[in-house]
C-alpha cells in the first residue's frame, strides 16, 4: 500500500471553530437560526430536550488530525450496558464538598456513591470547549451586548468579564459573568449575601465544563434578556447550583 497522502491544514483540513463558522453560514441560508452544535472529542455534548438537532448528542468523531496534518484515530467508548441500579436521588454536601448519589437495585435495596468534582478540571475542559467558538461570533455578540447595557458596565465587562444589574421587581442583584453561571444575590446596606448560581444554556453545553455551545457573550445576553423579561421563567429554567459547588464557578 502506498503512503497516505498528507493533508494541509487550512486547505484540506479545518479547525472546529472553522467548521462551526461554515455550518452557521450554511444554516443562515436555510433560515435556521441556531446553526449546528459542534461535538468536541473528549467532551460530552448535552443538548436541550426540545432542540431540533438533539440527535447530535450521539455523534462521535472517529479520527482527527494534528497541526502537521497527521491523522490519529480517536478511541471509542464501549456501548453502555444495562444497569441493575436506578438513580433515585442526589444532593450536594457542602461539608464534604461532594455530591451524594442514591441508587436502588432491582430488589429495592438502596446504595450510594460519592461524586467529587474538580474545579481545575472544569476550567481546563472549558478551555478545550473554546476551540469550537468562532472569534468573530464572540465579537458580534459583544457588539450586541454594548447596545443593551450602559457604556460603563460594558467597559467593565470588557475588562473583567463581569457586570451587575438589579431587578426592579425582585430587588435581586445579578452578577452576569462571561463563561460562568450568573450569580444571584441580595444586597443590604450592611452586607450582601449570595442566593445561588444560575446555570442556563439555551441550546446546550459540554459536560463538566462551564462552556455552552453558543459563544460566551451570546449566553450572557440570553441570561440578561430572560431576567429582564421574566425572572420566574428564568429561575424555573436554570439549574440552581449552591454557591460553593464547583459547577457554580466561584
Amino acid at each position: 500500500m502506498g503512503e497516505e497522502a498528507k493533508l494541509e491544514v487550512g486547505k484540506d483540513l479545518v479547525t472546529l471553530a472553522q467548521a462551526s463558522r461554515n455550518l452557521a453560514e450554511s444554516s443562515i441560508g436555510r433560515q435556521d437560526w441556531s446553526g449546528l452544535p459542534i461535538p468536541i472529542p473528549g467532551l460530552r455534548l448535552v443538548l436541550e430536550p426540545r432542540y431540533k438537532h438533539k440527535a447530535m448528542e450521539n455523534f462521535s468523531w472517529k479520527e482527527c488530525y494534528d497541526e502537521n496534518g497527521v491523522r490519529h484515530a480517536i478511541p471509542q467508548e464501549p456501548p453502555r450496558q444495562a444497569s441493575e441500579f436506578r438513580r433515585v436521588n442526589s444532593w450536594w454536601s457542602d461539608r464534604y464538598q461532594v455530591t451524594v448519589i442514591v441508587f436502588q437495585d432491582k430488589q429495592g435495596r438502596a446504595w450510594f456513591s460519592l461524586d467529587k468534582v474538580d474545579r481545575l478540571s472544569f476550567a481546563l475542559q472549558t478551555l478545550e470547549a473554546a476551540s469550537a467558538w468562532p472569534v468573530e461570533a464572540e465579537q458580534k455578540a459583544q457588539k450586541k451586548l454594548a447596545s443593551l447595557i450602559p457604556q460603563d458596565l460594558f467597559e467593565l465587562y470588557l475588562l473583567t468579564g463581569h457586570f451587575t444589574e438589579t431587578s426592579n421587581r425582585s430587588q435581586v442583584t445579578y452578577l452576569f459573568r462571561k463563561g460562568r453561571p450568573t450569580i444571584a444575590m441580595r444586597e443590604r446596606e450592611e452586607c450582601s449575601y449570595w442566593l445561588c448560581a444560575l446555570c442556563l444554556h439555551p441550546i446546550g453545553y459540554y459536560g463538566d465544563t462551564w462552556a455552552g455551545v453558543m459563544c460566551p457573550t451570546d449566553e450572557v445576553i440570553a441570561h440578561l434578556l430572560m431576567m429582564r423579561g421574566s425572572e420566574e421563567k428564568y429561575w424555573a429554567n436554570a439549574n440552581q447550583h449552591p454557591i460553593d459547588h464547583p459547577a457554580a464557578g466561584v
